[in-house]
C-alpha cells in the first residue's frame, strides 16, 4: 500500500470537516503549546455540560512522552496504511528518552479491560503480551490527539458510520427469522465514489478497534476484498453523533454504564453470599434479574450457517458443530486450557473441506485473499502455543498462559469458518 490517501478528490458527502465540530463544540478549546515536533501538545477540553461527563477521560491533557508515543504510531500508519511493528515503536521511543511499554499503558482508558467487558482507549494492543512483531493500533479517538489523522477519523471515520447507521434504520425486520444485512466494498465505493481503494482496504481494521463496531466485522470468502460489514442494532446507539468528539463522548459513556453496572452487580451479588458483619445490619434490596450477555469466540451466525449446511454437503459436519459449541462454552467459562486444545483441534479437523491434507497445506497452498493469508498464518503460529498447553510438563511455577492468549484470534477463527461454511 503505497500510503493511507483518503481521496482522490473532493466528495461532498465526506466532507463534514472542522466547521462542524468547531459549531458542535462552542464552548471547546484548544490548549497547545508546542514541546512535540510534528504533533500539537494538546487536547480538545470539553465543557461536561455540553457532551457528557464522561468524555475528558479519553480528551484530558497527555503528556509528552504519551504524545510522542502517538505521533511515532501514527506517521508510518498514515505513510504505509500499516500500523508499525512494536519492535520500532520501542526503539524511536527509547532514543527520545522514553519507556515505550510504560508510556503505552499509562494512556488513559474508559470502561473494564476484563474479559467479556468493553474499553475504549486511544489505542488498541494486547494487554498482557506485547510481542516485537505486534501491530498496535490506535483508535478513533486518538484523532482528538493527532493532527495528522484528523482528515481520516474526523472527516472520514464519521461519515462511514453515519451512511453505516442509514443502512441499518431501512433494514426491515422479519417475524419469522433473522434478517441478517450487510455492507460490502462495493457499497462503499458506490455512496464514497472518490475515496481510494487504500482507504477502503483500511477500513476493517479501523472497525474493528472502536468496541461498539468490531463485532460487525465479517470475514467474507465470497468477495474479492475478503470482508463485509454486518449490520446490527448497536449501530442505533451511535445515531445522534454528528463529529468526532460526540462519537467519542457517546462510546465513552456506554462503556462506563455498563462498568457501572456490573461493578453494582458484582457488589449486590457479593452482599447477598457474604453474611453481614456483628456491625452491619442486613438492607433488603428488591429483586433484580441480571441481563447476562455471554461472550463469544466463535460468531454465532458462522455456527448457524455451518448447522444449516448439514445433509447439503458430503462432510459430516456433527463434530465441528460440537467442537465450536465447546468452544464458545468454555471460553464463557473462562477455560483457557481447554479453549486452546480446542481451537487446535478446529484448526487440525477442517482442512479437508479447503481441498486440503493438513492446516500447513491449506495455509501455504488455498487461494486466500491478502487479510485472510495473514489471519491464516497467525492461526498456524498459534499451533506452537496450544502444543505448549497441552504438552508442556508439570513444572513448579505458575503456567502463564491465560484467556487473554486467545483474544486477538477470535477474529482468526472466524475468518477460517466464514471460508469453510462458503466452500461447503
Amino acid at each position: 500500500m503505497a500510503g493511507l490517501a483518503i481521496t482522490t478528490g473532493r466528495d461532498d458527502e465526506l466532507v463534514p470537516v472542522l466547521p462542524v465540530i468547531r459549531a458542535h463544540l462552542a464552548s471547546v478549546k484548544l490548549v497547545a503549546d508546542g514541546r512535540s515536533p510534528g504533533v500539537t501538545s494538546g487536547v480538545i477540553q470539553a465543557d461536561d455540560s455540553k457532551i457528557g461527563p464522561t468524555m475528558p477521560v479519553l480528551t484530558a491533557l497527555l503528556s509528552d512522552a504519551q504524545l510522542k508515543l502517538l505521533d511515532i504510531m501514527s506517521e508510518p500508519y498514515m505513510d504505509s496504511g500499516e500500523w508499525p511493528v512494536w519492535h520500532y515503536v520501542e526503539a524511536v521511543m527509547y532514543d527520545r528518552g522514553h519507556d515505550a511499554r510504560a508510556v503505552l499503558k499509562s494512556l488513559p482508558v474508559a470502561g473494564s479491560t476484563n474479559i467479556g467487558s468493553r474499553s475504549y482507549g486511544l489505542a488498541w494492543y494486547d494487554h498482557n503480551q506485547l510481542a516485537d512483531d505486534s501491530r498496535p493500533a490506535l483508535t478513533a479517538a486518538a484523532g482528538l490527539h493527532v493532527p495528522r489523522l484528523e482528515p481520516l477519523f474526523e472527516d472520514k471515520f464519521i461519515s462511514v458510520l453515519k451512511y453505516l447507521i442509514s443502512c441499518q434504520q431501512k433494514v426491515k425486520p422479519s417475524p419469522d427469522r433473522v434478517e441478517r444485512a450487510f455492507v460490502t466494498p462495493d457499497d462503499f465505493k458506490r455512496n464514497f465514489p472518490t475515496t481510494t481503494s487504500e482507504f477502503r482496504a483500511a477500513l476493517p481494521d479501523i472497525l474493528q478497534h472502536e468496541p461498539l463496531l468490531w463485532r460487525g466485522i465479517n470475514p467474507s470468502g465470497s468477495h474479492q476484498d475478503g470482508w463485509r460489514f454486518e449490520l446490527g442494532q448497536e449501530l442505533m446507539k451511535l445515531k445522534d453523533v454528528d463529529n468526532l468528539a460526540a462519537y467519542v463522548s457517546r462510546v465513552v459513556e456506554i462503556v462506563e454504564e455498563e462498568r457501572s453496572a456490573t461493578f453494582q452487580e458484582y457488589g449486590r451479588l457479593r452482599r447477598d453470599l457474604l453474611p453481614p458483619r456483628d456491625d452491619e445490619q442486613p438492607t433488603i434490596t428488591p429483586t433484580v434479574t441480571p441481563v447476562i450477555t455471554t461472550p463469544l469466540y466463535v460468531n454465532q451466525g458462522l455456527i448457524t450457517e455451518l448447522d444449516q449446511k448439514q445433509g447439503q454437503t458430503k462432510w459430516s459436519l456433527d463434530k465441528l458443530l460440537q467442537l465450536l459449541r465447546e468452544l464458545n462454552d468454555c471460553y464463557a467459562e473462562d477455560r483457557p486450557f481447554a479453549c486452546h486444545a480446542l481451537v487446535r483441534a478446529i484448526i487440525d479437523h477442517v482442512p479437508p473441506i479447503l481441498g486440503c491434507t493438513s492446516f500447513e497445506a491449506a495455509v501455504s497452498s488455498y487461494k486466500w485473499t491478502r487479510t485472510d493469508k495473514k489471519y491464516m498464518t497467525r492461526l498456524l503460529d498459534f499451533k506452537t502455543q496450544a502444543d505448549d498447553v497441552l504438552h508442556r510438563h508439570i513444572r513448579t511455577s505458575k503456567d502463564p498462559i491465560s484467556m487473554h492468549d486467545l483474544v486477538p484470534l477470535g477474529s482468526h477463527m472466524n475468518a477460517l469458518l466464514r471460508e469453510c461454511v462458503d466452500k461447503l
